[in-house]
């Protein structure tokens, strides 16, 4: 929302729910049995075959360029990380020189370790000049940082080790950044959700005849959405199915700027969705999630009956 709308934006009437509001609770009870769900449906689900070697190279490197081009289109614009972010004053501008750094080193794939890093580094100073609630709303960086540096360690061994937590660690990441973004942004900061949908009227439901589905009941349904995605991506459950529905959010928001003409801002949301285009991709491809998952801290867990076993000739 704070890509679109200024942070000090006025509703008339805007009137903030409370937690005993029948919504809110209606709310927590679908939320509740959404992961609910996901715990038990990973349990039962196939575990789907990991991908070759060669095709986790290349959504890697896709994740790598998407990330570098957002960020150095994001520093062309002043801004650190996100479009709303706009840089200020001589550390603003260390911060840019830095982003600019981290993406020229990210697209032309030279000293990946040290691009990880300096990411880290830019995190810390964004989390300085605009504060910790930035910092965590866009925590998918750190995310992707840990995973770009675990998949460039100087050492075959060392890559095969942490890989499996790589992915863990980046969907962890992300998750945290969809629950923050979701409270701050469209539960806490529903004014600016409702904000928007004054401007852009896109409430589909209530345009579906459902009159009693208001901009603020829909602010409400958008924020508990997003903290949904991002708790169940925490927890490591139904993770490719949960992304996939992700992504046709993300990508439907990007079409209906396109199909209402606003170029500007289909632009400005796909730059700035580039990094979780690329996140996306890899949590679809290699989000098993075999570590780092609720799951696994069950007792009896089922075993995966659609696992096969290569045998192997003794004169091999």
């Amino acid at each position: 929302m704070r890509w679109f709308v200024d942070a000090g934006v006025t509703v008339e009437n805007f009137e903030a729910y409370r937690l005993t509001d029948p919504e809110v609770l209606i709310w927590i009870a679908l939320a509740v049995t959404i992961v609910g769900m996901s715990v038990f449906l990973d349990t039962v689900l196939p575990t789907i075959r990991i991908v070759d070697s060669k095709t986790r190279h290349d959504f890697i490197e896709l994740l790598r360029i998407f990330t570098g081009m957002s960020l150095l289109l994001t520093a062309y614009e002043g801004a650190i990380v996100a479009p709303h972010l706009t840089a200020y004053g001589s550390f603003g501008t260390v911060l840019i020189t830095l982003q600019v750094v981290i993406g020229i080193l990210l697209m032309v794939n030279r000293f990946i370790r040290h691009a990880a890093i300096f990411m880290v580094f830019l995190q810390l100073g964004l989390a300085i000049q605009f504060g910790i609630l930035s910092a965590l709303e866009y925590l998918i960086v750190i995310g992707i940082a840990v995973f770009l540096l675990i998949n460039d360690l100087p050492t075959q061994e060392l890559r095969e080790r942490f890989k499996p937590y790589s992915v863990a660690l980046l969907r962890i990441f992300t998750g945290i950044s969809l629950i923050t973004l979701g409270f701050s942004e469209k539960l806490f900061g529903a004014i600016m959700a409702e904000s928007f949908l004054a401007a852009y009227q896109w409430n589909f439901v209530s345009a579906l005849g459902f009159e009693f589905f208001t901009d603020r009941l829909f602010a409400l349904s958008a924020g508990f959405t997003e903290v949904i995605f991002g708790v169940i991506l925490v927890l490591g459950t139904t993770t490719r199915l949960n992304v996939i529905a992700l992504s046709v959010v993300l990508f439907a928001s990007n079409i209906l700027f396109i199909i209402e003409g606003n170029n500007e801002a289909a632009l400005v949301e796909f730059v700035g969705h580039m990094p979780v285009i690329g996140v996306a991709l890899i949590l679809i491809l290699l989000g098993y999630g075999q570590r780092l998952k609720v799951t696994n801290l069950l007792p009896n867990k089922q075993v995966n009956s659609d696992i096969k076993t290569i045998r192997v000739p003794k004169d091999a």
